[in-house]
């Protein structure tokens, strides 16, 4: 009758060695995955990663460089000693571009290892946790690989991340996430982060005494945010009898126009009696007859005394206007420029006279 107890728990044993067995670590999946599909396969690794760690996942999945591949990576999944071909990666290019790549050699932190740094860093900060996921990648803009583990709680919330080196173990950063008594008064988590610029010292305490003070934010207490401050929110008015809906906001009063005062007496012109009139010019300064809206013509300035030609003493006859008397004959008309002709007395007349055509016969 008591054969069957021991044998039951030494079943039960067995199960949790092989359990235990089939749970590779990092290093050993990638030795897997060199072993059956060459070396070359896992000669420069982009990422590896694994879910629900407990404390290491079941399965691992290695995400390699081949450049016969369209997309330049290649997809391997390993666990349990054996490993799989899942085919070419459609995860990261085109659209997304990994970290980097790093070989086999530079991992000298194994995924235990890092777990077991992990877990002093949530035992300094009192965090509870169930299981652990690992990514494995380079540093941006570096080569050197970095662990990032996230630990993981019975809801499946993530409490805590740990980013360490793979290369020497130092830890680089960790962020812890408080959801119990120890987070904030309004209800929201309280998040430590060890690279926050204002960063305050870390209490873990579950007790009152030990939740970190802090400054409210505004709107807290009353769970408003107020946004704009009281003293420059425009005031309400109340409807006036008779006004139905509700009374808007009065716009601002509108800037006060200069008034244009009388110049100074000082200022006028002695002269100056009365305002001018104004006149439009065209482009050449000439001024615009209002009317008809041509240009008055330029002014004529009177010649100077230089210019005038002297007056001779000689008396000019009056010029002649109208129409010439034609009753007056042209030889009666004395030329005056030319002298006088003198008749002798007893001669027949004068010699430039016509004489009478002849009588004919």
């Amino acid at each position: 009758m008591k054969l069957i107890p021991r044998l039951s728990l030494a079943f039960t044993l067995a199960a949790l060695t092989a359990s235990a067995q089939a749970r590779n670590s990092a290093r050993e999946a990638l030795g897997i995955i060199s072993t059956q599909y060459g070396p070359n396969a896992t000669r420069w690794i982009a990422e590896i990663s694994g879910t629900g760690g407990v404390p290491q996942p079941f399965e691992w999945d290695v995400v390699a460089f081949d450049d016969r591949a369209p997309r330049l990576l290649y997809r391997f999944r390993a666990g349990g000693g054996r490993a799989t071909d899942m085919g070419v990666d459609r995860q990261f290019y085109p659209e997304y571009a990994p970290a980097g790549y790093f070989s086999m050699n530079q991992i000298a932190v194994d995924s235990v290892a890092a777990f077991t740094v992990a877990e002093g860093e949530a035992r300094k900060a009192k965090m509870a946790f169930d299981s652990c996921n690992y990514l494995l990648r380079v540093r941006d803009f570096s080569t050197e690989p970095i662990w990032r583990l996230d630990l993981v709680d019975v809801r499946r919330a993530v409490v805590g991340k740990i980013y360490l080196s793979a290369n020497s173990g130092a830890v680089l950063r960790t962020i812890w996430i408080y959801r119990d008594q120890r987070g904030r008064s309004d209800g929201e988590p309280l998040i430590i982060d060890s690279f926050a610029p204002t960063q305050r010292t870390l209490h873990t305490g579950i007790t009152g005494s030990d939740v970190p003070t802090r400054a409210p934010y505004p709107g807290e207490d009353t769970g408003i945010v107020q946004t704009v401050p009281p003293a420059t929110s425009p005031p309400f008015q109340n409807p006036t009898p008779g006004q139905s809906g509700i009374a808007g906001i009065p716009a601002p009063p509108a800037p006060s126009t200069p008034r244009m005062t009388d110049p100074p007496v000082s200022s006028v012109p002695p002269t100056a009696s009365a305002p001018q009139v104004f006149r439009p010019v065209d482009p050449n300064g000439r001024v615009m007859d209002s009317n008809d809206g041509i240009p008055d013509p330029p002014a004529i300035a009177p010649p100077s005394t230089s210019q005038i030609p002297p007056t001779s003493t000689a008396q000019t006859p009056p010029p002649r206007t109208g129409m010439a008397d034609l009753r007056e004959e042209s030889a009666a008309r004395p030329d005056p420029t030319r002298p006088p002709i003198e008749v002798p007395a007893g001669t027949g007349g004068s010699s430039e006279r016509i004489p009478p055509p002849p009588i004919p016969r």
